[in-house]
């Protein structure tokens, strides 16, 4: 233990400690009712785990206590991925420019180190992490301090010099404490609030000052301002999931399809593994780097996947300032001095030589100042903060622990509604009862519609239904309100916030909770948490589509359930939802231009004519037209025929408005500037989708499936240009999984679709790509017989002694 905090919170924490206890003890599974007698349990022994690998890698990880459990997750992961989490602990840190420059951007990111650096050292400053230790319970503390023993005792054990080629004796590679978990728990918190808005915090000076890094106007659809920023984002990184009832499945119990679209780079790269501590935990599936606790996966009596939700997870505030000083800002009518603090920071040189680098930043009683040039801008009479509601949330180990230890559907939601420590995410889940819930219960202000109406000045109001909300700092009165039944101050109590259960079906693709299912809208919520009556996502309504069509039986295929492999096909089918809306409006304006079409165009109507309307390896490249057409149409006014219709969401809007003529004509231009790019592109005729967009592992080119979440794919993939003229796959469809239910217990096919290692001597490390390349699904080994059977089984315990005290007691 290094940090040496004592608790200031200590009522609060013991009901927390409390529940927490009370659902570890809730959730049993399996065979393992008691302790397993022949699990190592030596009293000699600090941390003491079970690990047993089976096919493509995966780690069933079982010990008697948290502490353990987490010892034997980290030794797991940085076996697989230690160069990684090396990398990540080195960002939390703020340390990026003493090892790698201060210019330097991550694989990750296009940030310069300098600005991650000193935003990691703004938010996770000695106090903020202090009182974050302190949160936590006493088992998740135990946790924590676990995979600190497991992590450092794995770089003991392996030595520098035999750590994998990306990270061997690399200087910014070190053991790690308590404290830099924490830090890691926060930066996975802020992702999409204070992460979005890293150049704007570390830029914010008072008027007059130099910034850190010089402020640009930013570019439209690039900005957390922008209308758009946020669709995008969720586009991003973001996930599909449909939770089927009894109503729904063909043999009337639950079944459920999680595919999140995240990072295939970085520490948001899921891992799957299995955790069991007996009679308290069986929940197998897949975590975040660095996570000692299932994220998305499933138990013995339910399942659960997550979607990145369309809740606004923090709050800016316009702040008046004293006219006579830019650091001082007024409030209920009193002038208040910022909070000012200078951070420092260490930067290698051009010339190899590490120096010290100070910036002072001020924040408000609201959160750290921000600047955006020409939208946030600081003056001498207005400056603006960010609240960041996640910064006070340290409940997310306990959360998903809570959920992965359920018995049952409805622990499930109360350890949810009771917790409110999902950062970001909604929740879909079935049990094996055949219920299918959807919960949109995450940490978000607390700003009713009345406080949205009246405190949002008129500027921003715009932006607040796009799901940016810029209030007032004026007044205590536009300040997030607390509620008692809210775990922290400022945030909705999980009871108030969207839910549905059903018996027949609930999805998300990133929208937000009002068509989880259109036969039951849920609506009412203010702004800030769900918005009704807005366009939605292609990739809701290709989703919806299907599932009613199926539901139906107007799909083509037999009865009116769906199975397994239909559920899966619904995942992978690569179908191009926005194809289906306008393309044949764009080749009946071919037709007409056949005779007067510049060969761009015409190039761009033969191929787009030959077009499946798929992103499945053997289509040809007509969704290269396809898709560089529809990023220059898609937010045209006046675009579509039918426009939205918030009576018909589903079906609206659709069909091309080619009968105006200056559509037509940007129809026009967008085809040869498309057929332009694809050209550029050097690819070849007679080349598949599967000949373009690949994952490079080594040298092997791995063909991938998929397309872009904006175009309407639910297998959405995101690329960059490589260097060969092939797209590279850098974000998308990650882990996914079916989960259904029968007598035998939950039946689990799943793929990580990078594979599980990050390291390329690993045999690990591609073959669940090709697997994924294949839409091979791989059967999931969970209960004792099924793991023992696998045909890679092999088991090892990994420990750490206890250490003696003067008084011989460890």
């Amino acid at each position: 233990m290094t940090i040496p905090f004592k608790n200031s919170h200590a009522p609060r924490l013991l009901v927390l400690a409390g529940a927490v206890a009370l659902a570890m003890t809730a959730g049993c599974n399996n065979e393992d009712k008691k302790d397993d007698p022949k699990k190592p349990n030596d009293p000699a022994m600090k941390y003491q785990a079970e690990i047993s690998r089976t096919s493509f890698g995966v780690p069933h990880i079982k010990a008697n206590d948290e502490g353990s459990l987490a010892y034997g997750v980290a030794t797991a992961y940085a076996q697989d991925n230690v160069c990684l989490m090396a990398d990540e602990f080195t960002t939390v840190s703020g340390e990026r420019s003493k090892y790698f420059g201060p210019n330097a951007t991550r694989q990750t990111s296009d940030l310069p180190n300098v600005q991650t650096d000193f935003f990691y050292r703004i938010i996770n400053d000695a106090d903020a992490v202090k009182a974050a230790w302190e949160a936590h319970s006493a088992p998740m503390k135990a946790m924590i301090e676990g995979y600190v023993a497991g992590y450092n005792d794995y770089l003991d054990k392996t030595g520098m010099n035999n750590l994998p080629a990306a990270c061997k004796n690399g200087a910014w590679v070190h053991k790690i404490t308590e404290t830099d978990m924490v830090k890691l728990l926060r930066r996975y918190a802020v992702e999409a609030s204070s992460g979005q808005f890293i150049p704007a915090i570390v830029g914010a000076t008072p008027p007059g000052q130099n910034p850190l890094v010089p402020a640009v106007p930013p570019k439209a659809g690039m900005h957390p301002m922008d209308p758009d920023y946020w669709a995008a984002m969720r586009e991003r990184t973001g996930s599909n999931a449909v939770a089927l009832g009894r109503d729904a499945t063909d043999n009337g119990q639950g079944m459920l399809l999680g595919t999140p679209h995240f990072p295939w780079r970085g520490a948001l790269r899921f891992y799957q593994l299995h955790l069991t501590i007996p009679g308290k935990l069986d929940a197998m599936g897949a975590a975040l780097g660095g996570m000692p606790m299932i994220n998305i996966g499933f138990n013995q009596n339910l399942a659960w996947s997550h979607t990145v939700n369309n809740s606004a997870h923090f709050t800016v505030h316009a702040m008046p300032l004293d006219p006579s000083d830019p650091t001082k800002y007024l409030f209920d009518g009193q002038a208040q001095s910022m909070e000012r603090k200078t951070i420092s920071i260490d930067v290698k040189g051009s010339d190899g030589v590490v120096r010290p680098l100070a910036r002072t930043f001020y924040s408000s009683r609201f959160g750290p100042m921000v600047v955006i040039p020409g939208q946030l801008d600081w003056t001498g009479g207005m400056a603006y903060a960010i609240n960041d509601a996640n910064l006070g949330n340290n409940r997310m180990l306990e959360q998903w622990y809570g959920m992965g230890s359920a018995r049952s559907l409805d622990e499930f939601k109360a350890s949810i509604d009771r917790t409110v420590g999902l950062p970001w995410v909604n929740t879909l889940a079935v049990d094996k009862e055949g219920s299918a819930l959807f919960m949109d219960v995450t940490v978000v202000p607390n700003v009713s519609a009345a406080k949205q109406s009246a405190c949002v000045p008129a500027p921003f109001k715009p932006l607040a239904a796009r799901g940016l909300f810029v209030l007032s700092g004026a007044t205590s009165a536009c300040a997030p309100a607390s509620d008692v039944n809210a775990p922290q101050p400022g945030i909705f109590a999980g009871t108030s916030l969207p839910r549905l259960t059903r018996g027949d079906y609930v999805q998300n693709s990133n929208d937000s909770a009002w068509l989880s299912n259109p036969r039951a809208p849920v609506t009412g919520f203010p702004d800030i948490v769900s918005v009704d009556n807005v366009e939605q996502f292609g990739r809701t309504r290709i989703g919806i589509t299907q599932l009613e069509k199926r539901l139906a039986g107007t799909d083509g295929l037999a009865g009116r359930r769906m199975t397994v492999a239909q559920l899966q096909g619904l995942a992978l089918s690569n179908r191009v939802y926005y194809a289906d809306q306008i393309m044949d409006d764009v080749l009946a304006l071919c037709r007409a231009d056949k005779d007067s079409q510049a060969a761009d165009s015409a190039n761009a109507c033969a191929r787009l004519n030959q077009w499946d309307r798929t992103v499945n390896l053997d289509s040809n490249t007509g969704y290269l037209y396809f898709t560089g057409l529809w990023e220059r149409i898609m937010h045209v006014p006046g675009v579509w025929a039918v426009p939205f219709n918030p009576a018909d969401p589903v079906n609206t809007p659709r069909g091309l408005n080619i009968d105006n003529a200056a559509i037509a004509n940007t129809v026009r231009q967008a085809l040869a500037s498309s057929a332009q790019d694809v050209a550029r592109l050097g690819v070849s005729p007679d080349s598949r989708w599967g000949d373009v967009q690949v994952s490079t592992r080594g040298t092997r080119q791995i063909p991938i499936h998929g397309g872009k979440g904006s175009d309407g794919v639910y297998n959405a993939m995101g690329t960059v240009a490589g260097t060969d003229g092939k797209l590279e796959v850098i974000y998308g469809t990650s882990y996914i999984q079916t989960v259904s239910f029968d007598k035998n217990g939950p039946q689990v096919q799943a793929m990580l679709s990078y594979s599980q290692s990050t390291d390329p001597a690993s045999p690990h490390y591609a073959d669940q790509t090709e697997r994924f390349s294949k839409k091979e699904w791989i059967t999931q080994p969970y209960t004792e017989a099924q793991i023992k059977a696998d045909p890679a089984f092999s088991t090892t315990t990994v420990s750490r002694k206890a250490v003696a005290t003067p008084n011989g007691k460890p």
